[in-house]
C-alpha cells in the first residue's frame, strides 16, 4: 500500500513539475520575446536611424536569433528602467 502511495505523489510531483516548466517557459516567450521584441523594436530604429533591425516590427518570427535576442533584451532594459525610473519619482523606491 505504502508502494502505491509513494508511486501516486512521485505521479502528482512530476505532473506538478511539468506544469511549472510549461508556465516559466510561456512567461519567457511571451515576457522577454514578445514584449521585450515590440518595446524594443522603436527604441532600436530610432537609434539606427531606421537601419536596424530590417525586419519590420510585425516579422519576429523571421529575425535571426542573435538580433532577435539583442533587440528583445533592450526593449525589457528600457521597461525595467522605466519601472524604476517611476517608482523613484512616486517615492516608492
Amino acid at each position: 500500500m505504502e508502494e502505491l502511495a509513494e508511486g501516486f505523489i512521485k505521479t502528482i510531483l512530476r505532473l506538478i513539475g511539468v506544469m511549472v516548466r510549461g508556465l516559466i517557459w510561456v512567461i519567457w516567450e511571451l515576457c522577454f520575446w514578445e514584449l521585450g521584441w515590440y518595446v524594443g523594436w522603436p527604441i532600436w530604429r530610432l537609434v539606427s536611424f531606421g537601419y536596424y533591425p530590417k525586419e519590420k516590427i510585425t516579422d519576429q518570427n523571421y529575425v535571426n536569433t542573435f538580433s532577435g535576442f539583442i533587440v528583445s533584451l533592450t526593449g525589457i532594459v528600457a521597461l525595467i528602467s522605466l519601472a524604476a525610473v517611476i517608482a523613484k519619482l512616486v517615492g516608492s523606491g
